[in-house]
């Protein structure tokens, strides 16, 4: 297959969220909870999800730099999350490279999804992001981090990854995916983010705090209730905790 960047012949394996972070969440025989690709549905994940056929070795290593970088910055927190700390505090000395971890992410996966056409879920984003990560333009969607809250009714805190998929707030569209504990909100919108959402990007912060949110139903989540709901009459012994 052809590089969806260059156009070479000869592609690699590319995680779309690197693997090393699915490894680092899961627990003791317990595989991770994740939408299922076609964004219909489920998953069980070992060690995430790949596409072989969208990039070179060049332009996956391109993107291996901002991969190694969120790998540091998720593990940290990941640390600290399992020493019980109610408030993270995660070094970050260079936001751009997070920013670009983030998007590669998103990239990747509308990539893979769209067969090699990115531009079939991102729109005009497709080229702006593709510009950002292999030709270092200066474009810089604002990014949001949080920390899931997501529960089962005895209290416990969900083993949950996902893949990227379509977000929105205050009808803002926003690219999301969880991994190790965390939220992250890519907004790909051209409209101009309320007052109140302006002061949460990241985008320039050298050091982030992510405090410990409010317990959270994921079974009344709009974006991933639905999914879980089908897990759940599946195999209810599985998700009986869920409501």
């Amino acid at each position: 297959m052809a590089c969806v960047v260059c156009g070479v012949e000869g592609t690699v394996k590319s995680h779309i969220i690197p693997r090393s972070l699915f490894h680092a969440t899961k627990r003791p025989n317990k595989p991770i909870v994740a939408n299922a690709v076609s964004g219909i549905g489920y998953q069980f994940l070992q060690s995430g999800h790949w596409d072989k056929e969208i990039l070179c070795t060049l332009h996956e290593a391109v993107l291996g730099i901002y991969d190694e970088y969120g790998v540091i910055f998720c593990k940290s927190f990941l640390t600290q999350l399992r020493a019980g700390k109610m408030e993270a505090v995660i070094a970050n000395p260079h936001p751009e490279r997070l920013v670009r971890f983030v998007s590669a992410c998103v990239w990747r996966f509308a990539a893979s999804r769209g067969h090699g056409k990115p531009a079939k879920l991102l729109g005009p984003y497709a080229d702006k992001l593709e510009e950002m990560l292999f030709r270092e333009s200066a474009f810089d969607p604002p990014l949001l981090i949080s920390r899931h809250g997501f529960q089962d009714r005895n209290g416990a805190l969900l083993n949950m990854g996902t893949l990227p998929f379509i977000y929105f707030e205050e009808g803002l569209r926003f690219w999301r995916f969880i991994v190790c504990g965390l939220i992250f909100d890519l907004k790909l919108d051209n409209r101009g983010p309320i007052p109140a959402m302006k002061t949460l990007a990241i985008n320039a912060e050298r050091s982030i705090t992510v405090f410990e949110d409010f317990p959270q139903n994921p079974a009344r989540d709009p974006a991933i209730g639905p999914s879980l709901m089908r897990m759940s009459a599946k195999q209810p012994n599985r998700f009986r905790k869920l409501h």
